[in-house]
């Protein structure tokens, strides 16, 4: 864009000159065609040095530009060229040196799963071992629980067991007085002859 205002500049400096030395040429006597006066000509000829200033203006920036990007391109050549040596140094094609041997990562992975037995293993103890105390803690309460029941019971059999013998007391009087008086009943109709002979015989 820049390059194209330049050239379309320059064509018009050089039209203006052309005709600018045409006139010069024809001398003061003579009329130009276009009837232009001194005021028109000066005007130009400051309108076109503007103009040149522009160009020149111009110009250098589009010089200072072109440098810059000219050190831009440089400087990404160079980040390229790096990231291209950094890519090839990481790939395994290019530096064996960094694929683990096969071996080694088996061996590693043959140990962890040990150690992920090994674990298991204790934890499969650890679970056993606790089942068992849970079992004796429960054992121990109830023993002690019985225990407990049977002091209980052992101190109160002594009160139980007097007051069955004094029942049994009254029982064994009531049983005894009920048979002798049917005894006496039974013999209230008879004779001492007769109660003599059922004594005797």
């Amino acid at each position: 864009m820049y390059r194209q205002n330049i050239l379309v500049f320059h064509l018009m400096l050089k039209i203006q000159e052309k005709e600018r030395s045409k006139y010069q040429n024809e001398g003061a006597s003579v009329v130009p065609k276009s009837n232009m006066d001194s005021r028109k000509i000066s005007e130009l000829e400051r309108k076109l040095a503007d103009k040149s200033e522009k160009i020149s203006s111009l110009e250098e920036t589009i010089s200072k530009r072109e440098s810059e990007m000219a050190a831009m391109e440089e400087r990404y050549k160079k980040y390229l060229n790096k990231a291209k040596s950094v890519i090839k140094t990481l790939d395994p094609k290019h530096n064996p040196a960094l694929v683990p041997d096969m071996s080694v990562l088996r061996s590693q992975l043959t140990e962890k799963d040990k150690i992920i037995e090994n674990m298991e293993k204790e934890s499969e103890k650890s679970k056993m071992i606790r089942e068992m105390e849970e079992k004796l803690i429960s054992t121990a309460f109830y023993n002690y629980g019985m225990q407990m029941h049977r002091q209980m019971i052992n101190q109160r059999l002594p009160a139980m067991n007097n007051g069955q013998s004094f029942l049994s007391r009254q029982r064994q009087a009531s049983s005894q007085r009920t048979m002798r008086s049917n005894v006496g009943n039974r013999c209230a109709g008879f004779t001492f002859d007769q109660l003599d002979d059922m004594k005797y015989s």
